[in-house]
């Protein structure tokens, strides 16, 4: 579990430190850099778990890879002119009963474009402080480089204690999942059977991922099939469609009497459908993270998709991570959740004079009794204005 996230020179992201909870919203308006801090979250999975970290750096986050750098204040063509950029993310996890601290700094060397990654882990003690480090470099599958002198480096051994917490921080991290769910194209192209564990970051693997649960977990797929009409009540069935033809899998779903492939099938449902998958997922156990899961969903749904995460972070075993911009999927969590703060966190992400900044707030008994949280959904765009209406029900079917 991802209690704390701090990161330095990662976008938008100067200087930001942020507490978790098993359920944690990031809310705020468009362009706040919400979606940076899921990056952050994404590139410590990716330099903990790659065994290239440059190349999937370069390859699975937005942009260019010097764009993931924060640029100064002449923008890209000052980075460019620079010998060297630097980032780093740390992390504090609670892994295998293990209180840990995990840091990735990156390097990038604008003239070349080369990217070095380097992670480095200690243990922490009960109040927060490291009790012990682990000397090296991390490496993906729990290795531990020990450098010997300038240009040498040795494994340190396999039995060593700090392989073996590399080992369980690495697996924690391995484990994590970022979703920017992709329904206009990548959930509907048809794909072959695969042995997929995951429905991929854009939703691109759900046929391969379903037909694979079909078969090996009959229950988990029917528990799928049950969620997604419940949340989408003109929803009758669910099926996976392998044309014999072409070797091509397709979701099939039963409308009011018809079937509809995923070609057709509206955009909200397919999301709808992707986090139901998320939900049973057997093959893996760790944190996701979801961008604006409101996007293309009837807002009276968002109360029942705002349960599934409570669900999954309270009794799932999964951790939740989610950022948005709608009121009402604030208030679904303010509502569904304890006043402890021990389950969820909203924190309130925005943009100041030194990059995005991120305030934990209190949780009142609803949102629309909060000035703070209110004005931290809107912003004086088209986007605060449409939120405000969809608060007032004027654009509610």
């Amino acid at each position: 579990m991802l209690t704390r996230l701090h990161a330095k020179g990662f976008k938008s992201l100067i200087d930001l430190e942020v507490e978790f909870r098993p359920l944690t919203v990031l809310f705020g308006p468009n362009a706040s850099g919400k979606s940076n801090i899921l990056e952050a979250v994404q590139a410590l999975a990716i330099v903990g778990s790659a065994l290239s970290a440059s190349e999937r750096l370069g390859s699975s986050l937005r942009g260019y890879p010097l764009e993931l750098f924060a640029f100064p204040p002449d923008g890209l063509p000052g980075l460019l002119r620079l010998p060297a950029a630097q980032l780093s993310l740390e992390a504090d996890l609670l892994a295998s009963g293990h209180q840990l601290r995990y840091r990735a700094d990156i390097e990038l060397h604008p003239p070349t474009g080369r990217l070095v990654a380097t992670g480095s882990l200690a243990e922490l003690g009960p109040h927060g402080a490291p009790v012990l480090s682990v000397p090296g470099d991390i490496r993906p599958g729990g290795r531990v480089l020990v450098h010997t002198g300038a240009h040498y480096a040795v494994p340190a051994p396999a039995d060593d204690r700090g392989s073996k917490l590399a080992g369980t921080c690495l697996r924690e991290l391995g484990n994590w999942r970022t979703y920017y769910l992709d329904p206009r194209v990548a959930m509907r192209s048809a794909q072959p059977p695969s042995a997929v564990s995951d429905i991929g970051p854009s939703g691109e693997s759900i046929a391969p991922y379903l037909h694979r649960l079909k078969a090996e977990h009959p229950k988990l797929f029917a528990a799928v099939r049950r969620t997604l009409s419940s949340l989408v009540p003109s929803v009758e069935d669910l099926d996976v469609d392998l044309d014999e033809r072409r070797g091509e899998l397709s979701v099939q779903i039963r409308q009011d009497g018809c079937d509809f492939s995923s070609r057709v099938i509206s955009e909200g449902t397919l999301r709808v459908l992707a986090l139901c998958a998320i939900a049973v997922n057997p093959w893996a156990k760790g944190l996701v993270a979801f961008e604006e899961p409101e996007n293309g969903v009837h807002p009276r749904r968002l109360e029942l998709i705002a349960q599934l995460f409570v669900s999954l972070a309270t009794h799932g075993g999964r951790q939740v991570i989610a950022t948005t911009h709608s009121a009402r999927f604030c208030d679904a969590v303010l509502r569904l959740t304890d006043r402890d703060g021990d389950t969820a966190a909203l924190v309130n992400v925005h943009r100041g004079a030194g990059g995005t900044l991120a305030k934990r707030v209190e949780l009142p008994d609803s949102l629309f009794q909060d000035q703070e949280l209110l004005q931290g959904l809107s912003s004086p765009t088209e986007d605060g204005l449409f939120e405000g209406l969809l608060m007032r029900g004027l654009l509610d079917e």
